[in-house]
């Protein structure tokens, strides 16, 4: 992979920025508050994610009777979630992705979404993304936005000839001592945020890169480069 891929890789895999805190407004001249200025708000945390993780946490207390049911209720209410997902997709067997280590399950995400980049299925796509989702260097805050942009993406290219002939699942920090470190302008951004992977695919031959975070038990991709 060359640098300006990892460079770009790296860049996507910054968290997004925290809203400064607001300041006290300074009086106008007639001696009245001016107004506050408005804070940007961040994305908003996906629904349900703290509500899986305390699931999650009480698995391993439960009868397996009670863990059948509690999975099944979960994926009932959360499996169909079109953006920003807590659960992973209903292609995938719940109960054993969640009994893979971390890596493991960004391995199993990733290549869904290669494969669903192969079938240029725009819906599964975005149903395995979260926000904001950085296409290159654009932003992207919104699914629909988001499924538009593949649209356009995928009809400029022969996606169904493509073959995905390896897929290597990287920390950040191990990606750094893979490939070397990143270029200094990147030194102030936060891409070692906890709870990120870097996916690597070959594609018939070319590097493509997936930024992906944990949100609940699902790995969203946040992040895409080729």
């Amino acid at each position: 992979m060359n640098v300006a891929a990892y460079a770009l890789c790296l860049a996507l895999s910054q968290e997004p920025e925290v809203a400064p805190p607001e300041t006290a407004p300074a009086a106008s001249a007639e001696g009245e508050p001016a107004a506050a200025p408005v804070a940007p708000s961040g994305p908003a945390r996906p629904k349900g994610a703290d509500e899986v993780n305390r699931l999650l946490a009480k698995l391993p207390t439960m009868k397996p009777e009670e863990r059948d049911a509690a999975l099944e209720a979960l994926a009932r209410q959360y499996g169909q979630v079109e953006s920003n997902p807590v659960l992973p997709g209903s292609d995938i067997d719940l109960d054993a992705y969640l009994g893979l280590k971390p890596a493991e399950q960004v391995e199993v995400v990733a290549r869904g979404f290669f494969l669903d980049l192969i079938a240029a299925d725009t819906g599964k796509l975005v149903a395995r993304s979260g926000f904001p989702f950085f296409m290159e260097a654009r932003r992207i805050d919104r699914p629909e936005e988001l499924r538009t942009q593949w649209g356009k993406s995928l009809r400029s290219r022969r996606a169904d000839l493509l073959k995905l002939y390896s897929l290597e699942v990287l920390l950040p920090a191990d990606m750094e001592k893979k490939y070397g470190k990143p270029p200094a302008r990147l030194s102030s951004w936060s891409w070692r945020a906890p709870n990120t992977y870097v996916a690597v695919g070959n594609l018939s031959g070319h590097a493509t890169v997936l930024v992906l975070h944990q949100a609940g038990a699902a790995w969203q991709v946040v992040g895409f480069h080729d």
